[in-house]
């Protein structure tokens, strides 16, 4: 089986929740290939498998292969937010906004970084910059912290 053949049986295991079937899939195409997506794309296998520690080796291996592969420092970015490594996550949130990744999902997650830093004026205006985005508004909402972003403006906007 080619390259290309791989990857497509790999992604469609993995939309059918094949996890382990995935996980074989990708690292046989790393065999033939090993290019920064497909270690992306295993390191978010290995997410959903619940193993955060391979799923960071792998973000972190697509990133020594391409210092400008911006998925990879933003799923590496997640991944240590989930683990409350937050002062690391947004220097690699940073790092993929640099890169030119747009997506309100890092603005999202770098709002939260900021909130745990206790960053308190960067998140506010992080936020009000973008509040009139649906998208960052319900990523905000997903993450528990719009309330404390709202509270925090209107507290700020008075005399």
């Amino acid at each position: 089986m080619n390259f290309e053949e791989l990857f497509k049986k790999a992604y469609e295991a993995v939309e059918k929740g094949e996890l382990q079937k995935a996980e074989e899939l990708y690292k046989q195409c790393l065999e033939l290939n090993p290019v920064p997506e497909i270690w992306n794309n295993l390191g978010n296998v290995y997410r959903r498998m619940e193993r955060n520690a391979r799923a960071i080796e792998c973000y972190q291996k697509a990133i020594e292969l391409s210092k400008g592969y911006a998925p990879a420092y933003v799923n590496l970015a997640s991944a240590l937010l989930n683990l409350e490594r937050y002062d690391n996550a947004k220097l690699l949130l940073l790092r993929a906004i640099q890169i030119g990744m747009k997506d309100q999902r890092i603005t999202a997650m770098l709002i939260v970084c900021h909130l745990a830093l206790q960053e308190f004026i960067e998140a506010v205006e992080l936020y009000t910059l973008n509040m009139n985005d649906t998208t960052l508004i319900e990523e905000l909402n997903e993450y528990g912290v719009l309330e404390k972003l709202e509270s925090l403006r209107r507290e700020w906007k008075k005399p």
